[in-house]
C-alpha cells in the first residue's frame, strides 16, 4: 500500500486531560473490526511507547476521534470515541471520553460543521458510542475558535478559553438507566474480599463507587502508588467484574483483555495531598470530594470529564456512596480532586419519590488544535483487534 493511497487526514487536538487523533469517519472504514485494525496501526500498538505510531504510551494519549456528518436529528456533528489499547491489540468502543468531547465541539467549528459567529459556538454532539447528545458552548473570536483564556486545569500546563459541556442529557449511556442496580447504593459480594457497599452511577460513563477505606486506601494515594499495589489493584479489578456481570456487560468484560468500563472511583472526605505531576499541596479547604479513578489496568491521573460529571450527578443523588463523603451543605460548583489537581462540576437533580431527574451536569474543559496533517498506516497484519 503506498502513501498515496494510504494516506488519512488527521487533525491532532488536546482536550482536557488528554490528547487525540481526529480524523474523518469517510476516509475510515465503517466496520469496527476493520477499523480497529486501522488505529491500532496509526497508534502504534501494541507497544508499550507507541514507538511507530502516533500515541503517547498513555492511556490519556491514546486516544482518537471519529468525526461525520450528524447521523440523529437535533445533532450538529457525529463523534465516534476509540480508546486505542497500549498493550493489547484491541480497540474500545464502549464509552465516551469527556475530555475530547471539547476537542470533538473544537473541530466541528474548525471544519465548519457549525458556523463561527458571535461570541460562541453552540455545538450539538452526538456521541455515536452511546447514543447520547452533549451540547458544548465554544469560545470564539473574529469567526474563529478561540483557545486563549484564564481557565487552568489540573494536569494541563497554562490556561485556556473554557468551553462548557453540559452531560445532563447523557445519562444512561452504558446500561440505559442512571442507577442500574436499582439503588443509590447497593451490596455486592466480591469474590476473594466479601460483602462490599458501593454505588452504581451510569451518567455519560458507568462508574462505581467505592468508599476508599473500604478498600484499604487512605484515598489520596498516588497512581504509582495505587498500580504498584497488586492486592489493591486486583481487588479493583475483582470490584469492576462483579458490577460488569450484574449489569449485563459480563460478555463485554470476558471479551477484552483491558475492558473501559465501568470505572471504579475510590472517593474520600475531603483531605491534604500533593499534585501528581507539580508536587504541589492541595489543600482539603480547596476540594469537597478526593477521587481516585481506576480502570484499563491502570491508575488515571486525572479524572475523565465524563467520569467527572457522573461523580457530580451522584452527589446530587441521597444515599450515594459520593454524597456520603461529600464536604456538607456544599452548594454550587462541586471541586473534585484528583491526582494532578481538582475539576469544578456543576450538577442538579430533581427528585420524585424514588425517581431522580438529573437537571445539570456541566464541566468546563480547554481544548487547542496541536497539529494538522496525513497520517500513513502501515500494512502491519499481525492483529487481533476486539472491537
Amino acid at each position: 500500500m503506498s502513501p498515496a493511497t494510504a494516506s488519512i487526514p488527521f487533525s491532532l487536538f488536546r482536550g482536557g486531560t488528554s490528547k487525540g487523533v481526529f480524523m474523518p469517519a469517510g476516509r475510515l472504514p465503517p466496520d469496527r473490526a476493520a477499523l480497529a485494525t486501522v488505529l491500532l496501526d496509526i497508534f502504534g500498538s501494541p507497544d508499550a511507547r507507541q514507538i511507530d505510531g502516533m500515541g503517547g504510551g498513555d492511556k490519556l494519549t491514546s486516544k482518537a476521534g471519529i468525526m461525520g456528518p450528524p447521523s440523529v436529528t437535533g445533532a450538529d456533528i457525529d463523534y465516534l470515541f476509540a480508546q486505542v489499547g497500549i498493550h493489547h491489540p484491541e480497540v474500545d468502543f464502549n464509552l465516551n471520553c469527556g475530555n475530547l468531547t471539547a476537542a470533538a465541539a473544537a473541530y466541528a467549528v474548525h471544519e465548519g460543521f457549525v458556523a463561527a459567529r458571535g461570541s460562541h459556538a453552540t455545538v450539538r454532539i452526538h456521541n455515536v458510542n452511546t447514543g447520547r447528545i452533549i451540547e458544548a458552548k465554544v469560545p470564539l473570536r473574529d469567526g474563529a475558535v478561540l483557545e486563549d483564556g484564564p481557565l487552568a486545569i489540573g494536569g494541563v500546563p497554562g490556561t485556556g478559553a473554557p468551553i462548557a459541556l453540559d452531560f445532563s442529557r447523557a445519562t444512561g449511556a452504558i446500561t440505559g438507566t442512571l442507577l442500574p442496580l436499582g439503588s443509590a447504593s447497593s451490596r455486592i459480594e466480591v469474590p476473594g474480599h466479601g460483602p462490599l457497599d458501593v454505588s452504581v452511577v451510569d451518567g455519560p460513563n458507568l462508574i462505581v463507587l467505592a468508599a476508599a477505606e473500604d478498600l484499604g486506601m487512605r484515598g489520596i494515594e498516588s497512581p504509582d502508588e495505587i498500580d504498584g499495589n497488586a492486592e489493591l489493584t486486583g481487588l479493583m479489578q475483582r470490584i469492576r467484574e462483579t458490577v460488569a456481570i450484574r449489569t449485563g456487560l459480563g460478555d463485554y468484560w470476558r471479551g477484552r483483555a483491558a475492558p473501559s468500563t465501568p470505572m471504579l472511583v475510590a472517593v474520600q472526605s475531603p483531605r491534604d495531598y500533593r499534585a501528581y505531576t507539580t508536587g504541589e499541596r492541595i489543600a482539603a479547604d480547596d476540594v469537597d470530594l478526593v477521587c481516585r479513578q481506576y480502570s484499563t489496568s491502570a491508575t488515571s491521573k486525572a479524572l475523565a470529564a465524563t467520569v467527572s460529571a457522573a461523580i457530580g450527578m451522584a452527589c446530587r443523588i441521597p444515599g450515594t456512596i459520593a454524597a456520603a463523603h461529600l464536604r456538607p451543605d456544599r452548594a454550587g460548583p462541586l471541586r473534585l480532586g484528583h491526582p494532578c489537581g481538582t475539576i469544578l462540576v456543576d450538577a442538579a437533580a430533581r427528585h420524585d419519590g424514588e425517581a431522580t431527574t438529573i437537571t445539570a451536569a456541566t464541566i468546563q474543559r480547554t481544548a487547542r488544535l496541536i497539529a494538522r496533517g496525513e497520517l500513513f498506516p502501515g500494512n502491519r497484519q499481525a492483529r487481533s483487534p476486539h472491537a
